[in-house]
């Protein structure tokens, strides 16, 4: 255990804390204060909190792990990236702000019933029970990543660090809701653009430059630096189109729409999008690069995902290494609390008022959520500590759900409202997350991602069935 490193990683948690705390100084005034933070956000924390919610520790244990088994083949998930930002920042990310403001909307599940359900409660129903079911595993994955970050920096048990990791976040949530969220991922996004633009510069140099950096990994295995991991026909297809799908998934990520549906204004949106491309680009990159390093400077790691806070242990000083082990960290938390809010959303509010006949009071509204947000912290560390799979297959599956699920009906709702109803979103709904599940759960994921699958199964469900019952109920009024 490093002393160091441990003083410094304490000393920047306490500075997330107090932010937090900070935060959570301010008022909250009943559902709207609490999931949505007023609607106050900037371009600046807007951007960092939707990036570093979108990046996760997925980035730095995951992308860095499979980096180091695939090769540069997961960089194609970059245009898929492109597209799914694009696509968020440009077209539906404004549209949903707009809409989502003008009619109330809290939450994302809250905007769709309220855009095509407008006489009962079935889409938030089904919607809160996606949402509840895969966000639950999608927390657990960023427990495990913080179980492996610090067990390797500090000597911990394995199991006390994501126990202790959890407990830390769901406390600066329980303080201030939204704004808390907010105001830390501000601070631990920033941190974490810093050093993800750094550190693979860093081990290119060491390398001996960029030539030989690639020249070293090549002599190692050639197909680590081969765009298909070797792969060729229709298998090279399956792994471009599958990273491809992956990456577009992320217009059905609600974590990140929550981003929309809460700033300020359009311009904060414009403002952002040239922060994050930068800031996807860095990330997917600069993972790639850390993975692949991996293969040069320690090859016989028993476990690729620990490779990136076993190199920066051994590369750095230990104060440099406990400043980038508080980005691994930040990219951690700002997941795990994003995901952490929208879950307990789903539960305490949408979920809970769609069987409520009286409102809950606005004090009441934020103490169920408060009260959802310690058990489901408690959930996620059991489904943590049994450590079913990798970070990588675990967020992978999570986000391959929800991205089949919500991106098809956002898509379509936003773009051709006249093309949807709402047995059609339910529909999109339902068929996007069994395809998906069904996917990965007969291992075809080898052949493509099971986002693929997924999200056209979901597109075809909406248009078929809302076609099909387009007497039944109609295409949402225009607004």
């Amino acid at each position: 255990m490093n002393t160091t490193i441990m003083i410094v990683l304490f000393l920047y948690l306490a500075i997330v804390f107090i932010t937090g705390h900070l935060a959570g100084r301010r008022e909250v005034k009943g559902e709207e204060g609490f999931y949505t933070g007023d609607r106050e956000f900037g371009f600046w924390s807007t951007t960092m909190s939707a990036c570093a919610t979108d990046s996760s520790g997925w980035v730095f244990i995951g992308a860095c792990g499979w980096a180091f088994v695939a090769g540069a083949s997961v960089l194609w998930m970059v245009p898929g990236f492109i597209v799914g930002y694009g696509l968020n920042w440009f077209l539906l990310g404004p549209k949903l702000r707009r809409q989502g403001k003008k009619i109330g909307a809290l939450s994302v599940i809250d905007f769709l019933n309220k855009r095509l359900d407008r006489d009962g409660n079935t889409i938030r129903i089904v919607g809160s029970i996606v949402v509840i079911l895969f966000f639950i595993p999608y927390m657990a994955s960023q427990l495990t990543a913080a179980g492996k970050t610090i067990s390797t920096i500090v000597g911990w048990d394995y199991n006390t660090c994501l126990v202790s990791g959890a407990i830390f976040v769901v406390a600066y949530c329980f303080l201030g809701g939204y704004r808390s969220v907010i105001w830390t991922d501000t601070v631990q996004g920033t941190l974490m653009l810093i050093v993800l633009g750094v550190f693979p510069i860093y081990l290119i140099a060491s390398s001996g430059g960029f030539t030989s950096f690639f020249t070293q990994v090549a002599a190692i295995d050639p197909i680590l630096v081969s765009p298909g991991a070797g792969a060729t026909g229709s298998a090279l297809l399956g792994i471009i189109v599958g990273y491809l799908f992956y990456g577009a998934a992320s217009i059905g990520q609600p974590h990140i729409l929550q981003r929309f549906l809460s700033a300020k204004d359009s311009k904060t949106l414009r403002q952002g999008s040239i922060i994050a491309t930068v800031w996807f680009n860095v990330m997917m990159v600069g993972s790639n690069i850390v993975g692949l390093a991996g293969r040069i400077r320690m090859p016989g790691i028993a476990d690729p995902e620990y490779i990136f806070p076993a190199m920066v242990e051994a590369s750095f000083h230990p104060i440099i290494a406990g400043i980038v082990v508080g980005a691994i960290f930040a990219a951690i938390q700002s997941t795990y609390s994003s995901l952490l809010l929208v879950d307990v959303q789903a539960i305490a509010s949408d979920l809970t008022n769609s069987f409520r006949r009286e409102p809950l009071s606005e004090a009441g509204a934020v103490k169920l959520g408060r009260m959802t947000m310690v058990l489901l912290g408690v959930v996620s560390i059991l489904l943590a500590v049994a450590n079913i799979d990798t970070v990588f297959l675990l967020v992978v599956y999570a986000w391959s759900v929800l991205g089949a699920a919500f991106g098809p009906l956002i898509m379509v709702l936003l773009l051709w409202p006249s093309s949807i109803n709402k047995w059609g979103a339910i529909a999109g709904m339902v068929v996007g997350a069994l395809v998906t599940s069904i996917w990965y759960s007969a291992g075809l994921g080898k052949i493509v991602f099971e986002t693929c699958p997924g999200m056209i199964a979901a597109f075809a469900a909406i248009f078929i069935v809302s076609y099909l019952t387009r007497h039944i109920d109609k295409a949402p009024e225009k607004i």
